[in-house]
């Protein structure tokens, strides 16, 4: 590939509740072809259609991304303070960085050979099974304390997960990989059960989790399956995903959800599937996560992802705040100012579109820092503490020496 791709790393859209900002991806476009894929549904729209869902692709520069990790000062530029303060890097955001690009091109091979020189922390997400029978990437990740894996499979169905998860291994495939990743001293693999689909993981949910876990997975985390009714992709794609199902998804999702455009059920519909979950999950010993904005009180720590609460992720986030309010009853914003302010600095607009002209002329000269603060102190903001986990916490009757909002914890208590 004589071109590269160059909108890597960027800081991202989720960065209000991330506890990985930072996030890495190896190749722009991703061989795999999940009906449900945010990503998909983003990209195959616009200027960038044709390109993205003809598969044409682009690798990461290496030399690029050694010199930003080898002199971030120099050349890290937003993200220099994460480097130094060596905050795991979530690697696997809008493609597989496992993928069968992968296979043909090996990238993501050479890049991991530099991370385990520089032993730098790293969170993969994939549903590729394939790398961990291949000597050349076992080798490396074999007793790399600071490499987590999360393996994504949202059935044990192996028909379903075939029709809606198109190119990618069989669920069986990614379990074994589990074991695989779980008996090679690294640092722990997650079960990814995102997106979570009524109908499609349903059947299987429970049993899967307690196949994962005996396949060595540590930890859960799930997410339910938001619908994107603005996307024409999706669009031609729900038939088939309502078949497996067994009903209609968007009329189910129209039915169940406040929203319109991006419909996401309520909480109600969820309830009983978290708790099913969290009740297996505590008697399993698992750690559990919710990065679903419905009861993310309940994860074991403040990285939905499934980090451990031992690993440098990044405090600096709202589901920390989430975390600590349910601990403690309440919250302050210098319980994550820190984080917040030191790796947060970059521009909003690089991490968020803020369309309009009325929301550029309000926040163009915010850092994603600013905007964080903002958000804290304006409940009724999308991003707010109030508004983005939906009531779980309430803005208290007093704040704090600077004049800023303290919460109160008004979440789930199973």
């Amino acid at each position: 590939m004589a071109e590269h791709y160059g909108n890597t790393p960027r800081i991202t859209y989720e960065f209000p509740d991330c506890s990985m900002p930072m996030a890495f991806d190896t190749y722009n476009n991703c061989s795999f072809g999940c009906m449900y894929c945010f990503a998909q549904n983003q990209r195959g729209i616009g200027s960038k259609k044709k390109e993205y869902l003809h598969k044409e692709v682009k690798d990461v520069s290496v030399e690029r991304i050694k010199r930003m990790f080898i002199d971030p000062d120099k050349h890290g530029g937003d993200f220099a303070p994460y480097i130094k303060a060596r905050k795991v890097m979530q690697w696997g955001s809008m493609s597989d960085q496992f993928d069968n690009f992968e296979r043909k091109y090996g990238t993501t091979l050479e890049l991991l050979r530099f991370f385990k020189d520089i032993d730098y922390p790293l969170c993969f997400s994939t549903k590729g099974a394939w790398f961990t029978k291949d000597e050349r990437y076992m080798d490396l990740i074999r007793g790399q304390k600071n490499w987590n894996f999360k393996f994504s499979i949202i059935t044990s169905d192996a028909e379903k997960a075939r029709v809606i998860e198109r190119g990618v291994e069989s669920p069986q495939a990614r379990l074994e990989a589990i074991e695989r990743i779980a008996n090679a001293g690294a640092g722990g693999a997650t079960l990814r059960l995102r997106p979570f689909i009524i109908g499609v993981s349903t059947p299987t949910y429970l049993d899967l989790i307690k196949e994962a876990f005996n396949r060595g997975a540590t930890a859960l985390s799930t997410e339910f399956f938001c619908l994107e009714t603005r996307s024409p992709t999706l669009r031609e794609l729900l038939p088939t995903i309502s078949k497996m199902a067994g009903f209609d998804i968007l009329a189910f999702y129209k039915k169940y959800s406040v929203q319109s455009g991006y419909l996401r059920l309520n909480r109600k519909v969820k309830e009983p599937f978290f708790r099913n979950m969290k009740e297996l999950c505590d008697q399993l010993g698992m750690r559990f996560y919710v990065s679903d904005a419905h009861f993310k009180e309940l994860c074991h720590n403040g990285s939905c992802c499934g980090l451990p609460p031992t690993w440098n992720y990044s405090r600096g986030q709202m589901c920390e705040a989430l975390n600590i309010c349910k601990r403690k009853g309440y919250v302050r914003w210098s319980d994550i100012k820190l984080d917040a302010e030191n790796l947060l600095r970059a521009r909003l607009e690089k991490a968020m579109n803020l369309g309009t002209r009325e929301k550029y002329s309000k926040y163009y000269t915010m850092s994603a820092a600013d905007y964080m603060k903002w958000c804290w102190n304006n409940p009724q903001a999308a991003h707010s503490p109030y508004k983005m986990f939906e009531g779980a916490m309430l803005p208290a009757d007093e704040r704090d020496s600077e004049g800023n909002i303290v919460y109160k914890y008004n979440g789930a208590k199973f």
